[in-house]
């Protein structure tokens, strides 16, 4: 389970000044390999299994160096130091419909308009 790759990646090069690791690296250039997918899966599943709500599961991810961004109808994961996306949560076993039926979709809530002006009184002079 040892990869010369992930050695490469880990030392401290051009890249660490870049805010590079090895796992935002790996996407960056279309080298996420079996071992690579195996240890963040390895790595992650337990957060998302035993999170009971979305915020547990944030700051779960979060203590590990990632986080997650809704685009395009999927759940991706970034890389928390260089903000590189690296799979979607299906990749890693989690899919953003189950995730959103297990911990409900959080939608915005959007405030009914204000009639300020029809309350206000009329000033009369």
């Amino acid at each position: 389970m040892y990869s010369k790759d992930f050695e490469r990646e880990t030392q401290t090069t051009g890249d660490a000044a870049m805010q590079q690791t090895a796992w935002s690296s790996a996407s960056d250039q279309d080298r996420m390999d079996t071992e690579m997918a195996i240890q963040l899966r390895i790595m992650l599943t337990p957060h998302f299994q035993e999170a009971k709500t979305w915020s547990e599961l944030r700051s779960g991810l979060q203590g590990k160096g990632f986080y997650m961004k809704r685009a395009k109808g999927h759940m991706h994961l970034y890389d928390a130091q260089s903000h590189v996306k690296i799979c979607t949560c299906a990749f890693l076993g989690f899919p953003a419909a189950d995730l959103e039926q297990r911990f409900k979709r959080v939608r915005p809530v959007r405030k009914a308009p204000t009639r300020m002006m029809a309350a206000a009184p009329v000033a009369q002079h």
